[in-house]
């Protein structure tokens, strides 16, 4: 779910508000249940695919462009995973089915409840020069960068602490969004900001980056619901959020969250492990969030963290 929420003299647009934890990072993001096919999770199918053909029946669903759904192999079932919110179609999965012709029985299809959509608010927030609002993940470099999510600084604004747009924080200094989904803002003033998680009320210390793994436990944090845990059940999907907007590498987990908590922490003890990009559902039934890996948005930029 891609959770945008425009501040009260502002609507529409393309990055609608986003609230976010400021220099102690927070946020997370809108989840939904994931309903599997009887069987499917587990069954392996008639027929094996080789890796070149599980290739083409991925590119085979990006290329039907069906906004709502998310895409990965399964390793365990040779299998490409393709989850499918309620806004897709019977008739727009059978689309799906037909682009990938020979290969379509190497896609297995799940249904997860509500839409998947980019989060874009939740934690301490922030406020975007565009009218917008954020949450912040982590700060790296010392305090002199944060880092939060890609379609929060599309556009490169500026950043402040309030929604009055007074206390400034700083200029987006780098925005990769879509393809991936991070960016970073120069923080102005002093540069001792602490990479610190402030998860209900608990300061977390985060001491360096990891990437994730399939069963890792992990915690999300937002101002929408609070911190609430769970486990990475997925990587390496990809997300089409509509528009032309389509993420990949991300990591899936089943940790819940509710909209508006774009950009903020995904983190395992104190290794931070991603940042939130969007998702589907909510902490009432529960929920499948996805994040951009935070590894590759500091290694592709010789970033360290702290």
């Amino acid at each position: 779910m891609r959770l945008k929420r425009t501040p009260k003299s502002v609507t529409g647009g393309r990055h609608a508000l986003s609230v976010g934890r400021l220099l102690t990072v927070g946020a997370g993001l809108a989840a939904a249940l994931a309903l599997v096919i009887p069987g499917s999770a587990t069954a392996k199918p008639a027929t094996e695919f080789s890796a070149a053909q599980l290739t083409q029946a991925q590119q085979a669903v990006k290329s039907a462009d069906v906004s709502g759904t998310a895409w990965a192999v399964d390793p365990a079932t040779d299998t490409v995973t393709v989850l499918a919110d309620d806004t897709v179609s019977k008739a727009e999965l059978a689309a799906i089915r037909k682009e990938a012709g020979a290969n379509a029985a190497a896609l297995k299809v799940e249904r997860v409840e509500g839409k998947i959509t980019r989060l874009l608010y939740g934690g301490d927030a922030i406020y975007a020069s565009g009218g917008w609002r954020c949450s912040l993940g982590f700060n790296v470099q010392g305090g002199a960068y944060a880092l939060t999510a890609g379609h929060c600084t599309d556009g490169y604004p500026d950043w402040y602490a309030n929604a009055a747009l007074t206390s400034y924080l700083g200029p987006t200094a780098y925005s990769s969004f879509p393809g991936n989904d991070y960016g970073y803002i120069r923080l102005s003033g002093s540069s001792s900001n602490p990479s610190s998680v402030n998860c209900n009320g608990q300061i977390v210390a985060i001491t360096g980056a990891s990437n994730a793994t399939v069963g890792m436990s992990v915690r999300r944090d937002g101002s929408t619901t609070g911190c609430h845990s769970g486990s990475v059940t997925g990587l390496n999907f990809t997300v089409n959020y509509g528009g032309g907007d389509i993420v990949g590498g991300l990591i899936r987990t089943n940790v819940c969250a509710e909209p508006g908590d774009s950009g903020g922490p995904l983190f395992s003890g104190n290794r931070a492990i991603g940042l939130t990009s969007g998702g589907s559902g909510n902490c009432r039934t529960g929920g499948t969030t996805f994040y951009q890996p935070v590894v590759e948005a500091i290694n592709n930029h010789g970033i360290s963290l702290p």
